[in-house]
C-alpha cells in the first residue's frame, strides 16, 4: 500500500499516517484497530497485544456483560467463544486475543480503545476529570462521596496512576454531568478529527477548560443542543439576522 493508500482505510489525514511512521505521533487504539483489520493481521502477528491491553480488561468486560443482563453463557454464544474461556478472562487469568476482543465490542457496541490503550490516554483521562471536577468547584473528597468512591481513587485518576472500572467512570460522569464518552471512549477518535485541521485551531481544542465545555455538551438535550448548532451556523453565517 501507499501512504495515502493506508490512510484512507485508517480514515486519518495523509499527514497524520507520515507522523507515524516517522514516530513522531504515536499510535491509538482505534487507529491500531483499524490497521489490524487493513492489514489482515493475525492475533500471532502483533507481539505487542499484551503491552497494549490496558489493566481491568475483565473488570470492563464483567461490568458491560452484568449491565446488558448476560450470562457468560449468553455471551459465548453471541461471541462464538467459549463460556470458560470468558470467565478466565474476566477473573484476569487470560488475555483476551485481538480477535476475541474485537468480537465482544461488537456485541456491546462499544469503540476498542475502552479495552486498549496507553499511559498517554490514562493521562488524559485524569486531566479531563481534574478539569470537570474544578470547573464544578468541587473538591476530590466532595466527589468521592457524589460518586460513592474512595478519595484516594480520585486522586490516582486524576494523576494517572489507575485505570478505573466502567462502573466507577459511568459513576463520576453522572456526578459531573459530563458522558462517559468524554472521559474515556471517544477520545482517540476526537484526535483522528482534530489531526486534519490546523495546528491553532488544535491547540484550542486541547485546551482543558475547551474540552470541558465539549464534555458538557456531550449532555445537552435536544433543545439546548438545537441552540448551540443554531448559534455556530449564525457564527458561519453572518448575514443571516436571528
Amino acid at each position: 500500500m501507499s501512504q495515502r493508500e493506508m490512510a484512507d482505510h485508517l480514515r486519518v489525514p495523509l499527514k497524520q499516517w507520515q507522523e507515524l511512521e516517522r514516530g513522531e505521533k504515536e499510535l491509538t487504539p482505534s487507529t491500531f484497530s483499524r490497521m489490524v483489520t487493513a492489514l489482515e493481521i493475525s492475533d500471532d502477528e502483533i507481539p505487542s497485544w499484551k503491552q497494549l491491553a490496558v489493566g481491568n480488561t475483565g473488570v470492563k468486560i464483567r461490568a458491560l456483560r452484568k449491565k446488558q443482563g448476560f450470562s457468560l453463557e449468553q455471551l459465548a454464544t453471541l461471541t462464538e467463544l467459549s463460556a470458560t474461556y470468558l470467565s478466565e478472562v474476566e477473573r484476569g487469568e487470560k488475555i483476551a486475543s485481538f480477535s476475541a476482543l474485537r468480537s465482544i465490542t461488537e456485541v456491546f457496541q462499544v469503540p476498542i480503545s475502552l479495552f486498549v490503550g496507553n499511559k498517554r490516554k490514562q493521562s488524559i483521562v485524569g486531566e479531563k476529570l481534574r478539569a470537570a471536577r474544578k470547573d464544578r468547584t468541587m473538591t476530590q473528597q466532595q466527589l468521592a462521596e457524589a460518586a460513592g468512591i474512595s478519595t484516594a481513587m480520585v486522586a490516582h485518576l486524576e494523576n494517572g496512576k489507575v485505570q478505573a472500572s466502567l462502573d466507577t467512570i459511568e459513576k463520576i460522569s453522572e456526578t459531573l454531568g459530563i458522558s462517559v464518552c468524554y472521559l474515556i471512549l471517544e477520545q482517540e477518535e476526537v484526535e483522528e478529527m482534530i489531526g486534519a485541521i490546523t495546528p491553532e485551531m488544535r491547540d484550542i481544542l486541547f485546551d482543558p477548560q475547551v474540552q470541558n465545555i465539549i464534555g458538557s455538551i456531550c449532555t445537552f438535550s435536544k433543545e439546548e443542543m438545537t441552540m448551540v448548532l443554531n448559534y455556530v451556523h449564525m457564527i458561519r453565517n453572518p448575514h443571516i439576522k436571528a
